[in-house]
């Protein structure tokens, strides 16, 4: 059910004995669906599953890269709430692939009102195959925790969000409940929303009912043009066969035939007649009772609606909110893995607690599988990746392409390097590309991303993008003309990227917390 707006409601997860929670976790739950317990995750334990490698064996790309922001100094403002706010438009600069430029699509809550640590510290946005859109909410550094908040961009869009980029923004502000006008709100909300109440249950049961007698309408109505159907093969049959039968052209034997078909036929068409009409009478029943079932409903709609005439803004704040699907608070690691494997329609996340590799070879990398529709946990991978004779590499980027194929990358030299493998229910496995990218137009690894529509892997710095077709990382089979750049000069910390099916880019970027979309597919 939906809980209040100021309803804080304290989970117990059963994560925490798994070291994915912390120990006094809680959720605020708002308008949004609370996301409950976790329950127990099943574990898996791979052991090593990194193929090592020879560096001095890579094959280095000589590449020249454009420049993006190496210096880590970061151009940063802050939102006005009660002024006019413009969005932000990124082209690409000399040196590029491509002509693009990302423009503003949102501006980003401090939060989705999940935790009082919330400071609009977004790390991670991947969508899936269905027109869904995932953001990875940090908690902030040092605490690795955060959530998942889900959206369906039709739905967003079917509310404007698309022709305001504040409006997500707003929506979230307006009920924020750590402040004192969005707590007041939230108190404003929950006395209408009590005195509703009655008409949204009626609402709700109402709906149910006249969806289930619509779907037995539409069951008679499939009846009825079905007998409709084979009364007409039968009366096409006996038309043939009359004119047969009274045709002296055919024998005696063909006549006589004939007039028994014509016999059947006859029997069949005041059958299937009689079909007929007793679905149309039931069709025909149908349709008062559903406008009787409907004359209700709008009688309880009204009264919901003429409350809301008196606070549009409240409630259309409402939808907005109620369009968000949260996860349970989780170990996010860094937060910067969030990734959708189209193979099996799973989204995964690591949990890598530092920004360094793994202290000991004891230790373990952990990724977190999760259910798209649920946002819940499926199982926990618990492997190993060992090179050399005393390291144990840990994965800080995350990526799968159509068939599955995991990928991440580290900084490597002044280049980059990319690893590939498998990461799910089958097994974990994963071994280097023979090549690498000799030079980085960035100084941050931020993130790994997969475009579908061009197969193509990017890598994530500030203000440069950099990509490889991921048949050449698995080969290890590309040149420095493979290698394509989208790069800017907008000064923002560039935190993820993630693709729609036809190739349009959305890059999550800092501070304010933004979402942007490319004008054209990135190449």
């Amino acid at each position: 059910m939906k809980g209040h707006f100021k309803l804080a409601v304290a989970v117990a997860f059963l994560f925490a004995s798994a070291g994915v929670f912390g120990a006094g976790s809680s959720v605020q739950a708002d308008v949004i669906d609370n996301p409950g317990s976790a329950g127990s995750i099943t574990q898996v334990n791979s052991g090593n599953v990194l193929k090592d490698y020879d560096e001095s064996a890579l094959n280095k790309v000589d590449n020249s890269s454009p420049q993006g922001n190496m210096s880590k100094k970061y151009t940063k403002y802050n939102l006005d709430p009660t002024g006019y706010n413009y969005g932000n438009s990124y082209s690409t600069i000399a040196g590029s692939s491509q002509s693009t430029t990302f423009n503003t699509k949102w501006f980003l809550p401090d939060g989705f009102n999940v935790s009082d640590y919330q400071h609009g510290n977004f790390q991670s946005v991947t969508l899936d195959d269905e027109g869904n859109i995932y953001f990875i909410e940090s908690n902030g550094t040092n605490t690795n925790q955060g959530a998942i908040v889900k959206f369906n961009l039709a739905k967003l869009q079917d509310l404007g969000v698309d022709s305001d980029i504040l409006l997500l923004w707003k929506a979230f502000d307006y009920f924020n409940p750590y402040s004192d006008q969005g707590l007041q709100h939230n108190q404003e909300y929950d006395q209408i929303n009590s005195q509703l109440q009655g008409a949204f249950d009626q609402v709700k049961t109402l709906t149910k009912t006249l969806n289930q007698n619509k779907s037995w309408q539409n069951n008679q109505v499939n009846y009825q043009k079905n007998a409709k159907k084979w009364y007409q093969h039968w009366k096409t049959k006996k038309a043939k066969y009359t004119k047969i039968s009274k045709s002296y052209r055919y024998s005696y034997a063909t006549r006589n035939n004939a007039k028994k078909v014509v016999k059947q036929a006859t029997s069949k068409m005041a059958s299937w007649m009689k079909s007929y009409q007793m679905h149309k009478s039931k069709v025909a029943k149908y349709n008062t009772k559903i406008s009787g079932i409907q004359n209700q409903l709008n009688t309880y709609q009204s009264q919901i609606d003429s409350v809301k005439a008196q606070n549009p803004e409240m409630f259309k704040y409402v939808e907005i909110a109620q369009t968000a699907q949260l996860s349970p608070e989780v170990d996010i690691g860094h937060g910067q893995t969030l990734s959708f494997n189209p193979d099996n329609g799973h989204i995964y996340l690591a949990e890598d607690n530092t920004l360094t590799d793994l202290a000991s070879r004891d230790d373990n990398n952990t990724v977190l599988e999760m259910d798209p529709d649920t946002l819940k946990p499926i199982r926990e991978y618990n492997f190993k990746m060992y090179h050399g004779d005393s390291a144990n590499l840990q994965l800080h980027t995350l990526a799968f392409d159509s068939k599955g194929n995991a990928y991440w990358g580290r900084k490597f030299n002044g280049g980059y390097m990319f690893f590939y493998g498998r990461l799910d229910e089958n097994g974990v496995s994963f071994q280097a590309s023979p090549s690498y990218v000799g030079n980085r137009g960035g100084s941050t690894n931020q993130g790994v991303a997969v475009n579908p529509q061009n197969n193509r892997l990017y890598f994530v710095s500030d203000d440069i993008l950099t990509s490889v077709p991921t048949s050449g990382v698995r080969s290890g089979d590309f040149s420095d003309g493979d290698i394509h750049y989208q790069a800017f000069n907008s000064g923002r910390e560039f935190e993820s990227l993630a693709f729609d099916q036809d190739g349009y880019g959305y890059l999550l970027a800092l501070w304010p917390p933004e979402l942007m979309q490319s004008t054209d597919p990135l190449n």
